[in-house]
């Protein structure tokens, strides 16, 4: 996206019908922690996360995108055959229990979330803070496209063990992991 893009309106909308849209989904957007997969389309599935991931990183950085600075975020997306894979191994490493075997197999998408710390204090919180506006912008983004999120934080899913079954470097500190497809409950 465009810096230009970033400050005008839509085509179509006034201000106030902006407003409105955006305040909606961001008092809309509920947990759904039972899904559906990916629904009828997954073809419209992916390319809603696909367009999604690419405006989560429109998320706040504390440094000029011109630096050379990486933004800190890291949105490792796994759907369709690659998911039923990280499912398989991760069931095989017995790293899920309880209802991570639901979750996973309901889920359309797992968007493992991580974050790149640098070891400075002084930036770290700003790198976890910026990270975190990344996954928020995701979740409100798929709402907005009329997909359901569940953020799951189980210690589990950060362990190394899992990072290393979904590529995750070392270096990169957990921050969730983020389930999305049609919802089938209640919102919770």
């Amino acid at each position: 996206l465009s810096q230009r893009a970033m400050t005008q309106l839509p085509d179509g909308l006034t201000r106030a019908d902006f407003v409105r849209a955006v305040d909606a989904a961001i008092c809309a957007r509920r947990t759904h922690k039972v899904l559906g997969g990916a629904g009828p389309v997954p073809q419209a599935f992916e390319s809603a996360l696909q367009e999604s991931l690419e405006v989560a990183g429109m998320a706040p950085f504390h440094f000029a995108r011109s630096e050379e600075i990486p933004e800190p975020w890291r949105l490792r997306a796994f759907v369709g055959a690659g998911l039923k894979r990280v499912r398989a191994d991760l069931d095989a490493a017995e790293v899920l229990y309880a209802k991570l075997p639901a979750i996973f197999d309901g889920a359309g998408a797992l968007v493992q979330a991580t974050w790149l710390p640098e070891g400075r204090p002084e930036r770290d919180w700003e790198h976890l803070a910026a990270a975190s506006a990344a996954v928020q912008n995701l979740l409100l983004a798929m709402h907005a496209r009329g997909y359901s999120s569940y953020w799951c934080s189980a210690p589990v899913l950060g362990k190394a063990e899992t990072a290393r079954i979904l590529g995750v470097d070392p270096a990169e500190a957990y921050l969730g992991s983020l389930f999305f497809g049609v919802a089938l409950s209640a919102q919770e």
